[in-house]
């Protein structure tokens, strides 16, 4: 009798874990970003223990602000698709976006002085350059995680279009 009741209980455990299909893609976690972000950049520019206790403060602040921006310029169009959108709606969407850029402009060279103050020139100079190359290793591995889109992200499904045909 016990038999069966664990016999029983066991596969309606397994039954309601197969139940539930495969697992989906990972959860977008943050956090782990984070620390990434702070490995690659610390290690890209070689930073030392005290760079490293005077940059992180500053470039935090400097994330913080750019944040600000680039959630308003998400809000720009107001869930509205472009072609839902009147000319004024349209132009002032596209004054909004060059002020955004302009503003994010104003940002980087405002804390770029503040970098000055804290690393040599040489690492301040890097500083974009390790953050292109983090979020280029990021896309990276989630294109490897993916495989690859269809069409090995050409155009045309991968046919060359007509500039790079090869001529008979």
């Amino acid at each position: 009798m016990k038999r069966t009741i664990i016999l029983t209980l066991l596969i309606l455990v397994a039954a309601a874990g197969f139940s539930q299909g495969p697992p989906g893609p990972p959860p977008f976690d943050e956090e782990k970003i984070e620390a990434l972000r702070i490995a690659f950049l610390t290690r890209y520019l070689d930073l030392s223990s005290d760079e490293a206790q005077k940059f992180w403060p500053v470039y935090n602040k400097m994330q913080d602000e750019l944040k600000v921006i680039l959630d308003k310029e998400k809000d720009l169009r107001n869930g509205k698709k472009i072609d839902e959108m009147s000319d004024e709606e349209l132009a002032k969407m596209i004054n909004s976006h060059f002020d955004n850029e302009q503003k994010l402009l104003d940002i980087k060279k405002k804390y770029a002085e503040e970098f000055k103050k804290v690393l040599s020139l040489k690492k301040v100079a890097l500083l974009a350059d390790a953050e292109n190359e983090f979020k280029r290793e990021m896309l990276k591995h989630a294109r490897d995680k993916q495989g690859p889109p269809p069409g090995g992200g050409k155009p045309n499904g991968g046919e060359p279009d007509e500039r790079h045909r090869e001529k008979p």
